[in-house]
């Protein structure tokens, strides 16, 4: 069976005083994760001709031009799957490869910052957690989540809850997200911590990063249920 092209969006490396290069970058545990379970992982690269991207996460008030929006397409018409890697902001472009891959029903999964830009491509958005009460930059923390039963995530996982790790301020409360996707998970405080598109082959928003948590039975079960509908 030919194995399915998995594009991930690059993020932009922000330019440092004294480096003679700028840099775009992917996170290397998500590539491996997919080659893991039998995927190619590719770079998906922004189409604006500049060098000034968008440094927050707030959102994105950059607008795309048409023809920077069909060369998008143009590379998520080359992929099977799309993952939107996690990162401290978030650009336009980003948005709109989830809202591509979401009209062409292209398997599609984000994790932190991901999670903002595929629930930006439904139509809501996200907020910020002012007393960073969720950001813990710290590989080995977790806190808890409750897992909706009759959810993909929970099909899954296979139990009612969970503990994963948190490193993000950006937020998102049921409001934000019931009427445009299917909640599949809420932290000990009531957050959103995942939500999926039920008429959609798979798509799944985790605001945790589960490429981190190696040795994790759940992680492989997650990317291999995603590359497998990436194969379909």
């Amino acid at each position: 069976m030919k194995k399915p092209i998995i594009g991930i969006p690059s993020k932009v490396q922000h330019h440092k005083e004294g480096d003679i290069w700028r840099r775009m970058e992917v996170v290397d545990e998500l590539r491996y994760y997919i080659i893991k379970h039998g995927g190619i992982a590719i770079m998906l690269m922004p189409s604006e001709l500049t060098y000034d991207f968008n440094q927050s996460d707030l959102g994105d008030d950059k607008i795309l031009s048409e023809e920077e929006i069909e060369d998008l397409h143009a590379q998520v018409d080359l992929c099977d799957g799309i993952i939107l890697q996690g990162g401290d902001y978030s650009c336009s472009y980003e948005v709109e490869i989830a809202r591509y891959a979401l009209e062409k029903d292209i398997p599609l999964m984000g994790t932190c910052a991901g999670f903002n830009n595929i629930l930006r491509a439904l139509g809501s958005n996200i907020y910020e957690d002012l007393s960073k009460s969720h950001s813990h930059y710290d590989k080995v923390y977790r806190h808890d989540i409750t897992i909706e039963k009759g959810t993909k995530l929970h099909e899954i996982i296979g139990a009612d809850e969970y503990k994963v790790n948190s490193l993000h301020t950006m937020i998102a409360d049921k409001a934000r997200v019931e009427g445009f996707a299917k909640i599949s998970a809420y932290s000990y405080d009531g957050l959103v911590e995942a939500f999926e598109v039920d008429e959609k082959k798979f798509v799944i928003g985790v605001k945790w990063h589960p490429e981190i948590m190696e040795g994790e039975a759940y992680v492989d079960r997650l990317f291999e249920a995603y590359i497998k509908a990436c194969k379909e």
